[in-house]
């Protein structure tokens, strides 16, 4: 489902109990409501040439009767543009779901939306492939964090604004000033970067995330925020029950601290926009009906109100929705799911698919917000057990040696490639192939290849070879 638009009212509110409330609801209506999505299957079944791709994709709300999803129309647009990345006519309904079929080499359709591609190397040892493609999502990093601290430097100059409002009259407002134009600014932006990387490791450790709230919990206990005397009080904000005084309370105390107030001194006057959640949230909506930023809003929606009369217009309290968003790096879109089966007929030396019945696959959920974009990446290497064992008397080469043998062997080219096959093609099992492999050299090679600059052409894949020989069948590597 995707909504109109995010809550991020109340910005106190939102840093602690507002922000995890919308997350929860949001999972309430994936998992309750049935939002609609779309459900895309990629079946990759490596060929002599490239790879066969199948997408098998439909609409549904999530919900399901008899076990059969309840289907909806798929977005034209959305498979306009499937259709625009396959063969003419290869993308054709299946009851209820659409079916896209094409052979594809080096770079993979756009179809779901990202960038992947399928290489396959193939050598007389054997062969190597590689998969690996990105789903959707963002992976300009830099980009997204310059966004990310933007957002954070306006939602600063924000609240210094309001707080100016509010307390600027105040003895030592200057010393507050003070704090949140530099140390309350760079901490936000902090926490945005705490935020995205608790995401980033729960993606490879689900309980990575408690670990990284106990990581911000410190930074906050460091820098002041808060103290171990505040404990019942945030016991009292994050329990069932609980209501906003205490965090309120809790804002009052650190306020009058960054203040220079003692906590013998009574509390300034103009602090009772504090006491209470209702009246904060009147003070704040107040100050941002009269600020830039709503004032922008506002002029949007009279333009757009042309084109839609019915379009109600903006709340102030919603002003900052976009900046909370950007800074949160959260859309609130509607997360598609995604299946990724990649066929082969032994398991892969490198993935993080999972391997079961002949497959590597892949699930996923293609979230707007996720922190990193969706990767699936695979190597295997199957070995020409044919060749190998009548030239060296078995499999020398498998795994990942025999993937770096692919990977220089097809690097070689020309004239240094016909010799090197030449001089495999006459290798023979028994005592003499270690001392040929040894001599294999730059001299014995064509003329011409002096050229190079006296560097042996063939010393990786010699090396590769003389490595298995005396590892043992199937193991190897690069000796320095």
């Amino acid at each position: 489902m995707k909504p109109t638009g995010r809550d991020f009212s109340g910005f106190p509110r939102l840093v602690t109990k507002r922000f995890w409330l919308a997350a929860s609801l949001a999972l309430l209506c994936a998992l309750v409501t049935g939002c609609p999505h779309n459900d895309y299957t990629v079946e990759l079944k490596p060929t002599a040439s490239g790879v066969e791709r199948t997408l098998t994709f439909y609409r549904a709300d999530g919900s399901h009767s008899n076990g059969v999803p309840q289907y909806q129309d798929f977005p034209s647009n959305e498979l306009a543009a499937i259709a625009r990345v396959y063969p003419l006519g290869k993308v054709k309904p299946d009851g209820q779901r659409q079916v896209a079929k094409g052979e594809f080499a080096g770079a993979l359709p756009a179809d779901v939306g990202g960038v992947g591609s399928y290489t396959n190397l193939a050598t007389s040892l054997g062969t190597a492939g590689f998969y690996q493609e990105r789903f959707r999502g963002n992976d300009d990093l830099a980009g997204k964090t310059a966004r990310r601290f933007h957002a954070a430097d306006q939602l600063t100059d924000l609240v210094i604004g309001w707080t100016q409002t509010e307390f600027g009259r105040e003895h030592g407002y200057q010393k507050l000033r003070k704090f949140l134009e530099e140390d309350f600014r760079r901490d936000l932006k902090n926490a945005g970067l705490y935020f995205w990387t608790g995401e980033v490791s729960a993606l490879a450790d689900p309980n990575a995330s408690e670990e990284f709230t106990a990581r911000f919990c410190q930074y906050l206990f460091e820098r002041g925020y808060l103290k171990l005397s505040d404990a019942p009080a945030l016991y009292a904000i994050f329990t069932d029950g609980g209501d906003d005084s205490a965090l309120l309370r809790l804002v009052q105390r650190r306020a009058a601290e960054k203040m220079g107030v003692s906590a013998a001194e009574p509390l300034p006057k103009s602090f009772t926009v504090l006491n209470d959640a209702k009246t904060l949230e009147q003070s704040w909506g107040k100050f941002l009906a009269r600020s830039d930023l709503y004032r922008a809003k506002v002029k949007t929606w009279e333009r757009e109100k042309k084109k839609n009369p019915k379009l109600e217009p903006p709340k102030p309290l919603n002003a900052t929705d976009d900046l909370f968003a950007e800074f949160l790096d959260g859309s609130g879109g509607e997360a598609d799911h995604l299946t990724v089966k990649l066929a082969l007929d032994r398991a892969p030396n490198h993935a993080n698919g999972k391997w079961q019945d002949g497959q590597v696959v892949w699930q996923a959920s293609l979230e707007d917000h996720r922190a990193l974009p969706t990767l699936c990446y695979a190597n295997w290497s199957r070995p020409d057990g044919r060749f190998q064992s009548a030239h060296f008397g078995r499999v020398l080469l498998d795994g990942d040696a025999l993937t770096q043998y692919c990977l220089w062997q097809s690097g070689l080219g020309g004239e240094p490639a016909r010799a090197w096959e030449k001089f495999l093609a006459g290798l023979q099992p028994g005592q003499e192939l270690k001392k040929k492999l040894e001599t294999f050299q730059l001299a014995a090679a064509p003329a011409g290849l002096a050229a190079q600059g006296n560097q042996d052409p063939f010393a990786t894949g010699r090396k590769l070879l003389m490595a298995a020989m005396r590892k043992g069948a199937g193991a190897g590597s690069i000796s320095k």
